[in-house]
């Protein structure tokens, strides 16, 4: 066979296969393929590979089977390391999901590839035109990977996979876990063959990878929407908390009015004598002491319940009811502002919304004073984006420069961990604004979530 040749296939299975690996992993996150990193990813994977070609050619012959073994860890370890930053990069999806997607998808690939190598290399016959030879036991193995990878990611975005994959990553336990156990069946075909060199292909050996590929696939899924159900039944018990906060909100109003209702029948009573006797001055006077009495007891009650009101997203208003709530509790004076109706089109997430606003009310209430508190809240929803501000006195002037630090806190140790996590949400979605300033004796934090 001419080098030429040999180049060819060289190049067309290595793109065959690195496209295979970016299909399915796609398929893993549940986004749509584009031209860009598809024909990116038809490029660095047979770079990689080219690469470690070059390398073996100067392997020495006594250490030749463990620099091939030292070899395949480095480049499938760059093959998924690059996928998974072409796929954060391409897609806006946290990295850690990219890698572990191009894991699974390296697993499924090269599982499927090799049994179906092993086999055509164990029992093709030698045909007189190794052109043919060549296809039977290095072209088509990789045909039906790349089939393989076609039809596992058909099948996880039929069966929703995509939407409980990111429930994997809210733990780090289970980060940690999820990854170390895809990152070895990376590599379980490359022990077997290294422990049992000898093995042979036969039909149980096949029947126990490719059932292997399915509960791996089958375990993944279960382990994901496991989490997913958890972290559901854990928001639920805080939507239901949250409403509870709401009732008790209602209750407290009711109480004032009521506590007003028994006030003002007394203040009247002076009232109609003052008008028998003619007396304009004192009713004016009374008529005054009464607004600024009324706006005391209930005018802020009433605005805050307007400013809920408005808020259309369910899951906010709940967690903005339980905040002012705890705010009460610990007599820190609180104001919400909301002008405009807020409706659910904003590009954030509504639970990374309850996360990041969750963030900024608890950091206010860490760094207010002990005593006169003060805690401002305002939401405005405009045509192109959401307006969110969080504003609070303090003791001590925080140092807008380290604040991008990690744990940066002017509360004592063990605070501050929220910014960096609040960061994060941040940096998941493009075109979303944040501002951190001092103003008046006061701490702004500014968020500006574009709208869909």
């Amino acid at each position: 066979m001419s080098l030429a040749f040999r180049l060819s296939v060289f190049i067309f299975v290595y793109i065959l296969q690195g496209l295979g690996m970016f299909w399915l992993s796609i398929g893993i996150v549940g986004k749509k393929v584009r031209m860009v990193p598809f024909l990116l990813c038809a490029v660095f994977i047979p770079l990689i590979y080219l690469l470690n070609a070059g390398a073996l050619v100067f392997a020495e012959d006594a250490n030749f089977d463990l620099f091939v073994l030292i070899v395949t860890f480095i480049s499938a370890t760059m093959e998924v390391a690059v996928l998974g930053i072409l796929i954060w990069k391409c897609y806006d999806i946290p990295v850690l999901h990219g890698i572990e997607a191009a894991m699974l998808s390296h697993f499924v690939i090269y599982t499927a590839d090799d049994v179906v190598s092993q086999a055509a290399a164990t029992y093709s016959p030698l045909f007189d035109r190794m052109h043919f030879y060549t296809f039977i036991t290095i072209v088509l193995p990789k045909l039906w990977a790349f089939f393989v990878a076609f039809l596992a990611a058909y099948v996880l975005r039929r069966s929703g996979f995509y939407r409980h994959f990111a429930a994997l990553f809210y733990n780090k336990l289970k980060t940690a876990l999820i990854m170390t156990v895809s990152y070895t069946l990376m590599f379980v075909w490359t022990v077997i063959d290294w422990f049992y060199p000898n093995a042979e292909p036969n039909a149980l050996y096949a029947i126990f990878f490719f059932s292997l590929i399915t509960v791996v696939l089958l375990w993944v899924q279960f382990m994901a929407m496991y989490t997913a159900g958890q972290e559901k039944i854990h928001i639920q018990e805080e939507t239901i908390a949250q409403q509870q906060a709401h009732m008790e909100l209602l209750e407290e109003l009711q109480q004032e009015i009521r506590a007003f209702r028994h006030d003002v029948t007394n203040l009247f009573s002076g009232l109609t004598l003052q008008a028998q006797e003619g007396d304009l001055d004192g009713i004016q006077e009374f008529m005054k002491k009464t607004s600024g009495y009324f706006d005391e007891k209930l005018g802020n009650e009433i605005k805050q319940m307007d400013g809920l009101n408005n808020i259309k997203l369910y899951p906010v208003r709940s967690l903005l009811t339980a905040k002012l709530a705890a705010m009460r509790q610990k007599h820190i004076q609180s104001a919400l502002e909301v002008l405009h109706p807020v409706q659910e089109r904003q590009m954030m997430e509504t639970a990374d919304i309850l996360r990041g606003l969750g963030i900024l009310i608890d950091n206010a209430m860490e760094a207010v004073p002990g005593k006169n508190g003060e805690i401002r809240l305002v939401m405005l929803q405009e045509e192109k984006e959401l307006y969110i501000a969080v504003v609070n006195n303090y003791d001590v002037a925080p140092d807008l420069s380290a604040l991008s630090e990690k744990g940066y806190t002017t509360k004592g140790s063990g605070r501050g961990t929220g910014l960096s996590s609040y960061r994060k949400i941040i940096s998941r979605y493009p075109g979303c604004v944040s501002r951190t300033y001092l103003r008046d004796g006061f701490f702004v934090q500014e968020l500006h979530v574009p709208a869909v």
